[in-house]
C-alpha cells in the first residue's frame, strides 16, 4: 500500500488484493490521515483483482467516517470484475467510481 498526499488529496494505492490481510494497515493509515485533517481520499485499485467482504465493509466504514467529517472517497482504476461486485451490492450509489 502506497499513500501520497497532494495538497490534502490523499491517494492510497493498493498493492494486491483488498482482503482481511491488508485491513489493519489500511484502517490505521486512513485514521492517521483523518486525524491530520485530511478528508478527501482516492483509493486506487489498479493492482487489485480481488476484494473480500471485509474489504467491502472497510470501504463502507471509511465512507461513513469521511461523510461525517464532510469528506469524500472515490475509487479509481477499478477493474470490471470489482465494478460488477460494487454494482450488484448497490455500492456504486454511495461510492464514486472514476
Amino acid at each position: 500500500m502506497n499513500i501520497t498526499n497532494n495538497e490534502g488529496q490523499i491517494t492510497i494505492t493498493l498493492e494486491g488484493d483488498f482482503t482481511s490481510d491488508l485491513l489493519n494497515d489500511f484502517r490505521s493509515s486512513v485514521q492517521q490521515e483523518i486525524d491530520a485533517g485530511n478528508t478527501s481520499f482516492t483509493i486506487d485499485f489498479k493492482d487489485t483483482a480481488v476484494i473480500d467482504s471485509m474489504g467491502i465493509g472497510c470501504l463502507v466504514a471509511t465512507y461513513n467516517s469521511l461523510k461525517q467529517k464532510g469528506g469524500a472517497i472515490e475509487l479509481s482504476n477499478v477493474p470490471e470484475n470489482l465494478k460488477d461486485v460494487f454494482q450488484i451490492m448497490s455500492l456504486d450509489r454511495i461510492l464514486t467510481i472514476v
